[in-house]
């Protein structure tokens, strides 16, 4: 009986074993993925995701869905790629470094937009809010904020 409740030990140890090969922070991939990537998606109206590349030359790419964010997003509308400058590509990451100084903020509501970030800036790093016009200074987004209107001028001013 003894043996055999060792046995059952080391069965179940050997079990728990992460069967995981790399980790997220050490994969080499990681560092070639975009730089960051916002996707704005309101309840009624496109949306739309924005992607920067961390590589020269510097691109930003701009995806525009035919639904309803909050329903089916359907196909896309329209991508338009547009090549940064070296003082654009600069200011983005000054905006980006601001914007990931948020709080946990915790404010949730029933319809309206929710701006989601992913970034590889220095580690990877995601995050959403609902509504980060909503109440910006007090939740501490503004940097969230300017970092997703900056974006928008960019892919319109082209």
């Amino acid at each position: 009986m003894k043996y055999f409740s060792i046995f059952l030990i080391l069965v179940s140890i050997v079990g728990c074993k992460s069967t995981r090969n790399t980790i997220e922070y050490t994969d080499p991939g990681f560092y070639l993925r975009p730089v960051l990537k916002m996707k704005v998606v309101p309840t009624f109206s496109n949306p739309v995701i924005y992607e920067v590349n961390r590589h020269k030359p510097y691109h930003l790419l701009t995806t525009t869905y035919e639904g309803a964010g909050g329903y089916d997003w359907k196909g896309i509308k329209s991508k338009k790629r547009i090549e940064l400058t070296e003082e654009q590509y600069s200011t983005l990451v000054s905006k980006l470094e601001k914007a990931l100084e948020f709080p946990k903020d915790k404010t949730r509501g029933m319809d309206g937009d929710t701006w989601m970030l992913e970034s590889s800036l220095y580690q990877y790093t995601a995050v959403a809010f609902w509504e980060p016009e909503h109440k910006t200074d007090q939740r501490g987004l503004e940097g969230f904020v300017k970092l997703k209107n900056y974006l928008t001028q960019l892919s319109t001013e082209n």
